[in-house]
């Protein structure tokens, strides 16, 4: 754009917003041609003319214009806007308002399709608008703005906010049935103070009594004389022991305005002693009110029951068996000391499902998964398992509990025991050893057969646990052309492509030594075609019923088509990176040769006119060429930097490290970017175009954190080994949050673009990164094409 554009337009923003408000602010600083509505010049009268007037108006108005309807509105809209201003001004409305849309969209189909207006009255809507949903309400009216040709372009919606109101009127609504329902509750109270196994107390914050039913009365031995003559408090009913637990119960009523049930023992007049469940809350600043159970019964019939416990527990520490006792839900609550003394837990270790630690491993998700089930049905449970010893090692038991009901069938607990069997155990296990023995050939053969059928259409061979091969493998020969001595003897590796051999061999050991399957791409020598050919090996281990390994099967497929693809598609993109750099030389070529050469001619004109005019004595047309000769001289600049930007020289001659000093300079000079750039010393040479896609990839980085990242300052770091590149560039502005990574990294800021481009000559591209912990983009890219040509005078390393 040219300055007199550009003025033409600013001028045209300041009579248009020419509002002293924010907003009237915010719409003159905007760059609206980065929304879809485009640069302001560009707008319609229409447009131009509703705009000005919202942004003006004191009223509470939005604008939403175009297909996307984007938003523009005033300094009273601006607190409905909440936490999403300043963002949502030139965002289309869907994107700012997606809570609402559901609601927005029919109407605003209504007022764009058909032209109709709307109007809703304390309309109840579910905001956004300050980073967690909120109820408010508002007045609303939707009317159409047509453009001058009479085609509805725009909605003009009124906003005004009824939130306070609503919520007031509602709010008094409640207070009246809160009052109806209080003189109810008046009513019930009268009636729960004539019930006879509740007693109830009404007393001030001091603890002294006010006031109490017979009930309460009864269960405490008190007279009402002296509940009336104000002699009675907390402190003459309760035990000395208790009243920490009473003040307690205080704290809490004067904090929360009601105290957590509780229980504690009283003491009556006449020396007697009884307990009681207590539940208070308070009723005013100085009245509180607290309901009473007598739990005596209960507490006894506890007591006695815990006595029957500690007796059966005594007992059952002494019988030799493993004893042990669970909940309903078959919780572990109790187990005899014999289980203590054998597997070394304590009692709190065995509680719960903490017992399950003591089951041998290999057992333990059977014996729960049994267990559980015969909970769950209520059924006799009864296993055969290893349990461990609190020495470590393991012995046989049998495991069985019952669930004790009672009368209406519903579980109470269950008891268990665990005996041991450990050593007729042993004894069926060498019985079953012997026969194990006779069988485990056959068994090895069947597993190997199947293994075999499965994978019978690649080269399929197999090895003992070692590695080594324990039979021929005629489809290895086959391919290889090895001989099966050579095989056998282990030597697979002399038809490996030299390069490959010491990759191919030591992720192979990794395998064997870890016991996870084994994977990898190496090339085979083929021997009908006497060329390298890739293969895909995998190979898994065959392992017996405790884990251990007992041999490897594995097959190798020929994937040498589809690497020869690979590499077309990376030759492809090498060639389009090549042509889009002639393409800039070529454009960059045209700007130096013809169109400067035509500036440096008019300014040569220019200069002459100006002279003749200065001697004509015209000195005001004299000023006039003059300043047109420095706006020639401003474009002959921007056109030798468009030029130098296009297809900066020192790419053709110099390499990638030469080239990143000038960019660095570059950015520096130009863009106000201190790069701290930090190369290796001597880098050997790499293709011209890996050197271009690279150097463009930087710079474009380099451009995002001027843009985006808020800093004046970034580090590009470049790295070089025998066959890969690497370069990092990295900086601590803005960031981006964790949620939007992915989506940066598919789509924001070209780098969906840099990304692919990588990916076509067998790069790699990661983006780490958190909201105000800046950027860190590393690449990954090998410098040297992968060999997949196949030499067709390459020698069969066998035949030396």
């Amino acid at each position: 754009m040219s300055p007199t554009d550009h003025a033409h337009r600013q001028d045209l923003i300041a009579r248009l917003f020419r509002d002293e408000g924010e907003l009237a602010r915010l719409c003159r600083e905007k760059d609206w041609s980065q929304t879809p509505l485009g640069p302001v010049d560009s707008w319609s009268p229409t447009l131009r003319t509703v705009a000005g007037l919202v942004v003006a108006s004191p009223a509470p108005m939005i604008l939403l214009w175009g297909s996307q309807l984007v938003q523009i509105y005033n300094d009273s809209y601006r607190k409905v806007m909440g936490n999403k201003h300043p963002q949502g001004l030139g965002q289309p409305n869907r994107i700012c308002w997606p809570e609402v849309w559901e609601f927005n969209a029919p109407i605003y189909a209504g007022v764009l399709e058909r032209g109709e207006s709307f109007t809703f009255e304390n309309q109840r809507l579910i905001l956004e608008r300050n980073d967690s949903p909120e109820e408010a309400y508002f007045t609303l009216t939707f009317s159409p703005v047509a453009d001058g040709d009479g085609r509805i372009d725009g909605i003009l919606v009124t906003v005004l906010e009824t939130t306070e109101t609503v919520k007031r009127r509602q709010a008094e609504d409640a207070l009246r049935e809160s009052e109806a329902r209080y003189r109810e509750s008046e009513r019930r109270i009268a009636h729960a103070l004539e019930i006879e196994t509740v007693g109830v107390l009404f007393f001030d914050m001091q603890s002294t009594f006010l006031e109490a039913n017979d009930t309460f009365l009864r269960m405490t031995g008190l007279t009402r004389d002296a509940l009336q003559r104000g002699e009675l408090n907390s402190e003459m009913v309760t035990l000395p022991e208790w009243m920490p637990s009473t003040w307690r119960a205080f704290d809490e009523l004067k904090s929360n305005g009601r105290f957590t049930p509780y229980e504690k023992e009283l003491l009556r007049p006449d020396g007697s002693r009884w307990w009681g469940l207590f539940a208070g809350a308070q009723l005013s600043q100085n009245e509180c009110v607290e309901f009473v159970i007598d739990i005596t019964a209960h507490k006894r019939a506890e007591q006695a029951r815990y006595e029957s416990e500690a007796r059966f527990h005594a007992i059952a520490d002494l019988v030799p068996d493993m004893l042990w006792q669970a909940d309903p839900e078959g919780q572990r609550v109790w187990v005899n000391r014999r289980w203590m003394e054998y597997t070394g837990q304590s009692s709190q270790e065995a509680i719960g499902y903490g017992w399950a630690e003591t089951i041998h491993p290999h057992e333990r998700s059977t014996v729960l998964y049994k267990y559980r089930r015969a909970v769950e049905t209520g059924v006799r449970f009864r296993n055969e398992h290893r349990m461990r010893h609190a020495d470590g090692s393991y012995g046989w038991f049998l495991v069985e509990a019952v669930p004790i009901c009672n009368d209406d069938g519903e579980i109470l607990h269950w008891f268990g025991s665990a005996n041991d069997i450990h050593d007729q155990r042993m004894t069926m296990d060498r019985l079953e050893d012997l026969v194990a023995e006779r069988t485990q050939s056959l068994a090895d053969s069947e597993e190997r057969f199947r293994l075999l059928v499965t994978t019978s259409a690649q080269i399929i061979w197999s090895t003992d646990a070692q590695g080594c091969a324990s039979e021929d493998s005629p489809s290895w020969r086959a391919f290889t052309g090895q001989r099966v001595d050579d095989w056998l003897a282990g030597r697979w590796q002399d038809v490996v492509h030299p390069e490959d051999v010491t990759p191919s061999e030591q992720a192979w050991q990794r395998s064997i030594g870890t016991g996870k399957p084994f994977e990898a791409e190496y090339r085979l020598w083929h021997a009908r075609s006497g060329h390298w050919r890739w293969t895909m090996a995998r190979g898994i281990p065959l392992c017996d019923g405790v884990g251990r390994t007992l041999g490897w099967f594995g097959t190798n497929t020929d994937i040498d088509e589809r690497k020869r693809a690979e590499e077309e598609v990376r030759r492809m993109a090498c060639s389009l990176t090549m042509a889009e750099q002639e393409e800039r030389r070529r454009v960059s070529q045209i700007l130096h040769d013809d169109l400067q050469q035509l500036l440096y001619a008019l300014q040569l004109k220019l200069r002459m006119v100006s002279n003749r005019l200065i001697l004509d004595r015209q000195r005001t047309l004299a000023d006039m060429v003059a300043d047109t000769s420095g706006l020639i001289n401003q474009a002959i600049a921007t056109t030798r930097q468009l030029t130098v930007d296009l297809s900066p020289p020192i790419l053709k001659t110099e390499g990638l490290g030469d080239a990143l000093e000038w960019l660095q300079r570059q950015m520096r000079e130009l863009h106000g970017l201190d790069v701290q750039l930090l190369a290796q010393r001597a880098m050997p040479p790499i293709d011209e175009d890996l050197r271009v896609l690279l150097f463009q990839i930087v710079r474009e980085l380099l451009f995002n954190v001027k843009k985006h990242a808020g800093v004046d300052h970034a580090t590009v770091e470049l790295k070089q080994s025998d066959t890969h590149l690497a370069i990092h560039v990295e900086d601590e502005g803005l960031g981006i949050p964790l949620q939007a990574k992915d989506t940066l990294q598919e789509s924001g800021f070209g780098l969906s673009s840099v990304k692919e481009r990588l990916r076509q000559v067998g790069g790699t591209m990661k983006i780490d990164s958190a909201e105000g912990h800046g950027m860190r983009v590393h690449i990954r890219v090998p410098w040297r094409p992968m060999q997949t040509d196949n030499d067709t005078e390459a020698k069969w390393p066998g035949n030396d």
